[in-house]
């Protein structure tokens, strides 16, 4: 259902590549420093007097994509009564390192202006942005067009979608993190009273959001649908450069309506990159009987020679010779239980695999009657499939038909299932910070399972635990192990199978944390059996010795001689090596060459180990401290100049009580 096309798959206006909604998270706080601050003749932001809320902005000719990497994208549009209008919601997720590139191109847009691209991200500087994003938007051109008649593919006039500038609400979470511990008071001239203001390498995960405004019907519009959607059409998006996003359209009741043809079209680039890896829609009929459509994207951002175009056609016309959805024999059996973790809403078998349950040409959606008040079926944005669990219930039996976009079905070939509480669990962690422990008390579903929990943090996974038999209705703990974990907060990644049951598997947040433990560290011996090697001269050593943290915490090292701290250490791995001079030992007159040696990991614990260090012997005469060598070049520890000062001063007055 793909089609390989001309390069012009879109008039200018529709190729323009961005669906403005998306430059409605632009300006809350996504950007790009290059297109607010490289047109200074005339500039895009032009402050005006006063606090930076008053800004005059041109934003036309630019796109999202152009100024904004986000993590992943969610674009509900919702088509109204009058095929006229629309409401658009768009939230997109910025994690890590993006969320600290997004606060570092925010406050570039204010260079030239009090506290703005000083490397510090400001509430002022936030709420200025607010105040200008709605006009950004509607100076932006969307990706999205409309068209009733036969399928199109190419540069056609297109109905184009446009932004409403009244009907933008703009919201986002976190830019500006309330309480971090780097917050301060902005200190720029003619700052807000209340200003607070965080570094932009701060990594606070952050969210941007695009709504229709309080008091407003609707946030976009386009010429109205002649035939109300009753009639054939075709709605065009362009996908060229969104890295990981999902579009849902919701269109409104109109009895028959369905999806009958895809196609994503190109521009054949001399690289020979294609969209051909972009999948065909999902849809769903909600239960008042409206079609929604999910169409997931995902595109190479380094690519920027491709272009792509998706093309979906609608029709209200009942195909020929329509046939029900057939199940396949990866379905579930009869009496198959499928497990939840109890009350609230929870996927059960992911899109690739339950999408592969039944067959239709023109596609099918799940259907289930409960036998109990409260339970349903449903999909999320990918296409997953969930099960909503209400509040005191158990477990239900389902009775499940596929249906395809007309709603045929085969009523005498239904499945039953089984949905319910596998088990019930708490979490805590060892007082030794090791290991957490997971108590599980059976739910009823089935009588015996097996069970498997490993801890993971940020996409890393701890170490992997055995497996647990859970058995009865007896309450049963699994140990799980925190190697490979940092301190902090943590959740667990646990699966479950058992006979005539769906593979569980599911992450839990506990809310556990898990404590820091010190850093280990240890000097080698040499071949004499001595902490230390002294060179030729006696006025130098060198220290070998292990260094490791066991929550994988990077460590650094000091060594303190004779009451000066020197940091001169080599870390490869878990080896280190340093060579420290005893000058400053020499200048205070002191003979005790004895170490402490400090290991500090990220969370700041300290690990100190006391070093004993014989004095030098070269050729069985013991070395005299008092009379020390200047060697060229060689590393001092780190002292002040006063400390410099006494020590060149106190080994003048050494050498002429020598003398004399």
């Amino acid at each position: 259902m793909k089609a390989k096309g001309n390069r012009s798959v879109m008039t200018p206006r529709l190729q323009a590549p961005l669906l403005s909604l998306l430059l409605a998270l632009l300006m809350v706080g996504v950007t790009s420093s290059p297109v607010l601050t490289s047109l200074q003749d005339p500039p895009l932001v032009a402050p005006t007097e006063g606090r930076q809320d008053t800004l005059d902005v041109d934003c036309s000719g630019y796109t999202f994509e152009d100024l904004f990497e986000y993590d992943f994208a969610l674009f509900e549009l919702e088509i109204l009564d009058d095929w006229a209008t629309g409401d658009m919601y768009a939230n997109a997720w910025v994690n890590g390192s993006n969320s600290a590139i997004v606060r570092d191109n925010l406050d570039g847009l204010f260079e030239g202006l009090p506290g703005g691209d000083n490397e510090w991200i400001s509430t002022d500087e936030r709420d200025a942005v607010r105040s200008i994003g709605p006009k950004c938007i509607a100076d932006m051109e969307t990706r999205l067009g409309m068209r009733e008649g036969i399928p199109h593919s190419g540069s056609v006039d297109w109905n184009d979608f446009e932004f409403v500038e009244d009907g933008i609400g703009l919201d986002e979470v976190n830019l500006v993190p309330e309480g971090h511990q780097d917050a301060r008071q902005c200190t720029n001239f003619g700052a807000a009273s209340d200003c607070q203001e965080v570094p932009t390498s701060t990594t606070d995960d952050m969210e941007i959001s695009l709504f229709v405004a309080d008091g407003q019907s609707n946030n976009v519009r386009w010429d109205q649908l002649p035939n109300g959607g009753v009639s054939n059409f075709t709605l065009a998006m362009n996908i060229s450069n969104m890295s990981n996003a999902a579009l849902v359209v919701t269109f409104p009741v109109l009895q028959g309506l369905r999806i009958y043809d895809f196609r994503v079209v190109d521009n054949q680039p001399e690289s020979g990159q294609t969209c051909d890896h972009i999948g065909e829609p999902s849809f769903t009929y909600l239960t008042s009987g409206a079609l929604r459509v999910t169409q997931l994207v995902s595109f190479d951002r380094t690519q920027w020679d491709l272009e792509c175009a998706m093309f979906m056609d609608f029709t209200t016309e009942e195909p020929v010779g329509n046939e029900p959805p057939e199940w396949t024999s990866t379905a579930p059996a009869n009496n198959t239980k499928i497990p939840t973790q109890g009350t609230g809403t929870w996927m059960f078998v992911d899109k690739a695999t339950g999408s592969a349950w039944a067959t239709d040409d023109d596609g099918w959606a799940l259907n289930c009657t409960f036998d109990e008040a409260g339970w349903s079926v449903s999909k999320n944005v990918i296409g997953d499939f969930l099960v909503t669990q209400p509040a005191g219930a158990s477990q239900a039996t389902a009775t499940c038909t596929a249906d395809d976009p007309l709603n045929q079905r085969n009523e005498n070939d239904t499945r039953t299932w089984v949905f319910g509480t596998l088990f019930t669990a708490t979490g805590t962690v060892d007082a030794d910070g090791k290991n957490a422990v997971m108590s599980i008390q059976p739910g009823g579903l089935v009588t015996d399972f097996i069970i498997n929990a490993q801890a993971v943090q940020n996409g890393q996974l701890g170490k992997a635990g055995d497996d647990v038999a859970v058995s009865g209705a007896s309450s049963t703990d699994a140990i799980v192990s925190l190697d490979n974990i940092r301190p902090g907060s943590f959740e667990l990644v646990v699966t479950a199978q058992a006979a005539n049951m769906l593979d569980y598997s599911t992450n839990i947040d506990f809310g556990l944390v898990k404590p820091n433990s010190p850093p280990t560290v240890s000097v080698a011996v040499n071949f004499n059996g001595e902490n230390a090697t002294w060179d030729d001269s006696g006025y130098k050593f060198e220290m070998y010795g292990l260094v490791s943290d066991p929550d994988l915490e990077v460590v650094t090292l000091r060594l303190t001689i004779c009451g000066e701290d020197y940091q001169g250490f080599n870390i490869n791995g878990i080896n280190w090596n340093v060579e420290v001079s005893t000058a400053i030992c020499a200048a205070y007159g002191l003979t005790d060459y004895n170490v402490t040696i400090t290991a500090t990991d990220e969370s700041g614990e300290d690990t100190p180990l006391f070093v004993e260090i014989n004095p030098p012997v070269l050729d069985n005469v013991p070395v005299d401290p008092s009379t020390p060598t200047v060697v060229e070049d060689e590393p001092l520890p780190s002292i002040s100049l006063l400390a410099t000062l006494s020590m060149l001063g106190a080994a003048v007055l050494l050498r002429r009580k020598d003398e004399e």
